[in-house]
């Protein structure tokens, strides 16, 4: 009985101990830090995350992660080590009261709504390192006045600063390429903008609702001008001469302009930004210089376009870009074109106008454009075609086996996507075809297997989904695979990828997919 009492009172004494103890690593707030990634921070029982003021990052954390500083209400400063490179989607989300806080010089990625609704911060300094801001990274600082953008700086995405309401000034380095959509969107008081001289696109309200816009000097034709970029126009002449020395016409400038009937470009322009003369239909021809790249997204959708000439420079025709411009019958396409994007020229006289030959194929030169459901379970695309347009095949249930000439160099994306009876797929000898764009092979559900070319160095995202194929090899020659590229193929057991890729390329788990095995030659 004696004993039962002793090690009940010994059971007690660690018991109670215990408890102090937990009560005392739990007394105020801790930092949680894992794999040198900055987690979080939990709440203490007499300090609470949310009545933090004050943080010091230890040496040694080189990521803030994800929502880590979330609705931190009473958080004014942050002091962040130096080996940091990445700040995680949300990190510093909804800390209306943090005012101070110095960007380590290592920094690489400021991710997704980094510091979204930061309300007091007023200043902030981008270091070097950093190439690209992601979207709504900086949006919704209303008390920010002044932000510095390194020279390395190559792109400023989606709403990054939108409704920063008391920013008046903006450098924009001539490394900057892209101002992604509404990047600037309601910044009332931006007033002085200094564009990148290197600019090369500009998508839609990047800067719209800024004092810039709204007081900016309007010329005879009723556009408005941001260094090189024509960046809105008024939409009230049915002629407009876009100035010489211009280089981006932003997205959606004439959008919905049923007056305009003739526009006229100069040398030089690169761009035409994406939707920017849809519905436009009373313009009935276009003629483009030399220098233009890129055609965006639904660029001419759905305008009254009956005559277009492209210039051999250009490079991409995005999706929709003449997308229901029922009256088109006359267009070139430039033989040295890279990019068709998908339904470019779709319920167009020009399209429906190519006879398709026995496989349903429709060519323009050594591009095949599209093709027609005429029940061809073999197709085999002719010798000399270099480009294969986006979702040519798309859709085409009577497909089962598919020979590509060596001449394809291209196969533009979602080319093979929904052949649900594709199982066949013949890459000639000597091809020189070098990437596998996205959703090109998505929903190929009874392709049991795939002999991909050696000349291929890039396998991008969704490449190949719903396969059936149990085993696939990368060739030796591929650089990047992306972690994405081999999704829902439910009967894979194993892939085989040169040596170069080990470290670089990781599965990601998916419920209800074995993991294949990896296999490195």
């Amino acid at each position: 009985m004696k004993n039962i009492k002793k090690y009940l009172v010994i059971l007690l004494f660690f018991l109670v101990l215990w408890i102090v103890y937990l009560t005392f690593i739990n007394w105020k707030c801790r930092i949680i830090i894992k794999d040198n990634v900055f987690i979080g921070i939990k709440s203490g029982i007499t300090e609470k995350k949310e009545d933090l003021k004050v943080v010091e990052i230890p040496d040694g954390v080189n990521e803030i992660g994800i929502f880590a500083f979330a609705d931190c209400m009473n958080l004014e400063m942050v002091t962040l080590s130096d080996g940091i490179k990445e700040i995680e989607m949300g990190a510093f989300y909804n800390c209306p009261n943090l005012k101070d806080i110095k960007l380590p010089e290592r920094l690489e990625v400021i991710r997704n709504g980094a510091f979204l609704k930061c309300k007091s911060l007023t200043e902030i300094d981008i270091p070097g390192d950093v190439r690209v801001i992601e979207e709504g990274a900086f949006s919704e600082c209303s008390s920010l006045t002044n932000v510095q953008l390194p020279n390395t700086i190559t792109e400023i995405k989606e709403k990054t600063f939108s409704d920063c309401i008391n920013l008046k000034s903006i450098y924009l380095p001539d490394s900057l390429k892209i101002v992604g959509a509404s990047a600037f969107y309601n910044c009332s008081s931006l007033s002085t903008v200094r564009m990148s001289e290197g600019i090369e696109r500009v998508e839609e309200n990047a800067f719209w609702g800024t004092e810039f816009l709204k007081s900016g000097m309007v010329d005879e034709y009723g556009s408005v001008y941001l260094g090189k970029v024509l960046l809105y126009n008024k939409g009230l002449n049915s002629t407009v001469i876009v100035k010489d020395s211009t280089k981006v016409i932003a997205s959606a400038v004439f959008i919905n302009n049923s007056r305009l009937r003739e526009i006229e470009l100069p040398e030089g322009i690169i761009e035409i930004g994406d939707n920017c003369f849809e519905n436009c239909t009373a313009l009935k021809k276009i003629n483009i210089k030399e220098g233009l790249k890129r055609i965006g997204i639904n660029a001419f959708a759905h305008s009254g376009l009956e005559e277009v000439k492209l210039p051999e420079s250009i490079i991409e025709i995005g999706n929709g870009a003449f997308n229901n411009c029922k009256d088109l019958y006359d267009i070139n396409l430039p033989s040295e074109i890279e990019s068709i994007a998908g339904y470019s020229l779709e319920n167009t006289k020009y399209l429906n106008n190519i006879k398709p030959d026995e496989y349903g194929c429709k060519y323009v030169d050594n591009i095949l454009l599209t093709s027609e459901n005429n029940e061809s379970s073999i197709i085999r695309i002719k010798a000399g075609t270099r480009l294969i347009g986006a979702q040519a095949f798309r859709n085409r249930k009577d497909i089962e086996e598919v020979y590509i000439p060596k001449s394809v160099e291209t196969i533009c994306a979602e080319a093979f996507f929904q052949c649900s009876n594709l199982r066949k797929v013949d890459f000639e000898d000597g091809i020189k075809l070098r990437e596998i764009h996205y959703f090109t092979f998505v929903g190929c559900v009874k392709m049991e297997n795939i002999d991909l070319p050696n000349s291929l160095t890039a396998i991008y995202a969704y490449s190949f989904g719903d396969c059936s194929f149990t085993k696939i090899k990368i060739p030796e020659n591929v650089e990047y695979l992306d972690s994405f590229a081999i999704r829902e193929c439910y009967s894979l057991k194993e892939i085989e990828l040169p040596e170069r890729l080990k470290g670089e390329y990781h599965w990601i788990e998916t419920d209800g997919i074995k993991t294949p095995k990896l296999v490195f030659y």
